[in-house]
């Protein structure tokens, strides 16, 4: 196959890399894919080298949606939005266990300090004389 240097500028080898990456392809091919798509465009616009660069990049982004690497960027966002969804149940049922176990510490602490109150007023009704026991039992 005979050989043909270009000169580029730093622009067009950056713009080079990057459409090559998204498409998965090499440079090489990505190059010769485009000068292989001039035979099949209509006559009126044969050698038209300078068409808008927004219809060139909008060309890429289209073409680009079959590209291998889009495909697997759309598989990697379906696997990470299916994660997220189970991470969402898992926060519920979380925020679930949460709340229950909020419930439960409250009964406990309501019951603790009846049960403090009421060591309390035993503890006081201990420290009281007889004959001040018997006067509260008499008032009833």
């Amino acid at each position: 196959m005979p050989q043909k240097m270009f000169r580029l500028t730093d622009e067009q080898i950056c713009k080079l890399k990057k459409v090559s990456e998204l498409r998965g392809c090499s440079q090489t091919d990505l190059i010769r894919g485009f000068i292989d798509s001039l035979d099949e465009e209509p006559p009126d616009t044969q050698g038209d080298t300078h068409r808008d660069t927004q219809e060139i990049h909008g060309a890429e982004r289209s073409s680009g949606a079959d590209s291998p690497a889009l495909a697997a960027l759309v598989e990697q966002l379906a696997v990470k939005d299916a994660q997220l969804a189970k991470k969402d149940e898992q926060i519920a049922k979380l925020m679930d266990a949460v709340a229950d176990s909020t419930k439960a510490v409250q009964g406990a602490q309501a019951l603790h300090h009846e049960t403090a109150q009421t060591l309390a007023l035993e503890s006081t009704e201990q420290k009281l004389s007889r004959w001040q026991r018997l006067k509260r039992a008499w008032r009833g």
